[in-house]
């Protein structure tokens, strides 16, 4: 029965005595090694001194040393040369490189040891074909090489945007708080700073949908209120992309701002959220602040609202409740029409006699307010408040 040879395991019957006789031989292989790579691979050309160098010559060392142990030992453990790979793939990915010129390396290296030990085997009198069968072994041992190092790499990769995306969220969070120094922090984060930006609030626990965001966008999922910031504005097929990763999620789109305007902007964002809430507003999946600004401005402040409302319309509070009432729907349709008695009639369905009446009510109630420039617009903006969310006291 055929035995299957384990990935890094000796195939041939290498003489014990081998390894003994490679020990001497390590310092001056890792040298050879250095150098060649040094000289052959480009992208290690000024990395084999000072601190680079002295990483490359304890992983050269340690592989090295590692190969001979297994000669030695089938059983010997190959921890120490793993965690070497993992920390030299991590590495390449720190300095922004793939792998391919660490893995040219660790071929490079290798062949030069397999290279130096048939001139040892042979030295020693050891049969060609004996040595020969570590030919395998090597190979075996490139691949395990490698995929310790792609590990390392990936490990890297995924906390180095795990950490990028931790600070953009700080920054995130930071810019909404309305806080300085913000493209020094920006630069930590590797955002560079944009002069319009739109935000996308998000309801409370919104998951991450797990997909890329495209560049230059800042998310915070993490917070009790999550948001995006996306430079410039979202229209056209950006805001198609943002329909598809959200998928359906409740969000409101703020209104395009300076980088500086983030905090107001996401306010009224929140506040589209609240008004949708109380049926101000109608609801959908995608809310725009655009679509709502009028609302926005004329609800922003409720308690303020009700005190013009009992300051203009307290000459009405001798009327029934719905007497005042039709009286101000009347009011309302002649402020925003200036139409004629039979126009306002036939909106309101009452016959034109009827508009009279009422009007000359409201002028002996009211007086000047209706012929003053600045009292009338504040009782225009009241009864158009009115008809966004209701009543204010009178």
């Amino acid at each position: 029965m055929t035995q299957t040879v384990e990935q890094g395991d000796l195939p041939g019957p290498i003489p014990p005595h081998f390894a003994e006789i490679m020990w001497p031989e390590v310092p001056s292989i890792v040298d050879e090694v250095l150098l060649a790579i040094g000289e052959s691979i480009p992208e290690f050309a000024h990395r084999t001194t000072g601190k680079h160098g002295q990483l490359l010559r304890r992983g050269v060392d340690c592989i090295l040393t590692s190969f001979i142990q297994r000669v030695a030992d089938p059983s010997a453990s190959f921890e120490a040369r793993d965690a070497v790979c993992r920390q030299l793939g991590r590495f390449e990915a720190r300095e922004g490189r793939s792998l391919d010129s660490l893995q040219a390396a660790y071929r490079l290296g290798l062949r030069l040891v397999w290279r130096r030990s048939v001139e040892v085997g042979n030295r020693h009198g050891i049969d060609p074909s004996l040595v020969a069968t570590m030919g395998d072994s090597i190979i075996a041992f490139i691949g395990d090489l490698a995929e310790q190092s792609v590990r390392g790499h990936q490990e890297e990769l995924t906390r180095a945007s795990k950490d990028l995306r931790e600070r953009r969220a700080r920054l995130l969070r930071h810019i909404l708080d309305g806080g300085g120094a913000v493209p020094e922090r920006a630069a930590r984060a590797a955002w560079t700073p944009a002069e319009q930006i739109t935000l996308v609030a998000l309801r409370a626990g919104a998951a991450d949908p797990g997909r890329p965001l495209e560049p230059g966008v800042l998310a915070d999922w993490a917070s009790a209120e999550p948001c995006l910031l996306y430079p410039g504005e979202i229209a056209g097929e950006r805001l198609r992309r943002l329909e598809s990763l959200l998928s359906g999620m409740s969000a409101v789109i703020s209104v395009t701002v300076p980088l500086a305007g983030a905090p107001s902007a996401m306010r009224w964002a929140r506040r589209v959220f609240a008004l949708a809430d109380e049926g101000i507003i109608a609801g959908a999946p995608l809310l725009r602040c655009e679509d709502h600004l009028v609302t926005l401005w004329l609800l922003a402040d409720h308690e303020l609202t009700e005190q013009i409302a009992r300051r203009e319309f307290t000459a009405l509070g001798s009327f029934t409740t719905g007497r005042r009432e039709r009286l101000l729907e009347t009011l309302g349709v002649w402020l925003a029409t200036r139409g004629t008695a039979a126009d306002i009639g036939e909106q309101l369905k009452v016959h034109p006699q009827t508009v009279r009446y009422r009007m000359r009510q409201l002028e002996s109630a009211l007086g000047d307010a209706l012929t003053e420039p600045d009292r009338r617009f504040a009782i225009d903006l009241v009864l158009r408040a009115r008809a966004a969310k209701g009543s204010f006291g009178i």
